[in-house]
């Protein structure tokens, strides 16, 4: 399966995305903020969505099964 959907652009950069505020929060190491939480919280959650639409719909794009669908 390729993984050049624009779905799998979207999750590569949400993963991109929350390494980044794990890697800002590990900097800032016991002053952990609210703020910085949320956006981690919120990273996640978005990524864990297009985890499950991906793996929900992944026949449709291109993977799945053992042809992918072309």
């Amino acid at each position: 399966m390729s993984d050049s959907s624009p779905i799998h652009a979207l999750k590569a950069n949400l993963e991109a995305a929350r390494l980044q505020a794990v890697e800002e929060l590990a900097a800032k190491g016991a002053s952990l903020t609210p703020d910085g939480l949320q956006k981690l919280a919120s990273l996640q959650m978005a990524l864990t969505a297009v985890r499950e639409e991906i793996e929900a719909h992944d026949v449709k794009i291109g993977g799945g099964g053992e042809v992918p669908l072309k």
